[in-house]
Parts: C-alpha cells; sequence; structure tokens
C-alpha cells in the first residue's frame, strides 16, 4: 500500500492548476493531486541529471589539475 502525505501550494497556483489540467481533459490529468506528482518527479529527475552533471565536470577539472600539475613538475 502506497503512503502518501501532503504538500500545500498557494491557492492562486493551486486554482491556476485546476483551471489549466482538470477543467480541459486535452491535458490528460485528473486531478491538481496527479499533476503535481508528476511535475515534482520530473522536476527531481532534471535535478538529479543536473547534479550527475555537475559532479562529471567537477571531475574533469579534477583531472585537468592534475595533468596541469604534472606537465608543471616536468618542466
Amino acid at each position: 500500500m502506497l503512503k502518501y502525505s501532503t504538500i500545500s501550494v498557494p491557492k492562486t497556483l493551486h486554482e491556476e492548476i485546476r483551471r489549466t489540467v482538470v477543467e480541459d481533459p486535452r491535458v490528460g490529468y485528473s486531478s491538481v493531486a496527479e499533476f503535481s506528482k508528476e511535475a515534482i518527479h520530473i522536476r527531481l529527475s532534471e535535478l538529479m541529471s543536473e547534479l550527475r552533471d555537475e559532479e562529471g565536470s567537477r571531475k574533469e577539472i579534477e583531472i585537468l589539475v592534475k595533468k596541469i600539475r604534472k606537465a608543471i613538475k616536468s618542466k
């Protein structure tokens, strides 16, 4: 069984989501909660991807610094 908690959003945001999502069946969501859950999931995926990219960039910089230090020492 899935366990859920709640989150709060400003009433104006909730109303905007409801108008956009629930009142227009072409969007494909049946509730504000369903839309919000997917939106949060997508954003978390994006953030995790950005963190992985940042980690990769940091490693590339560390490797470059090591190469530069090695080149300086060999002169």
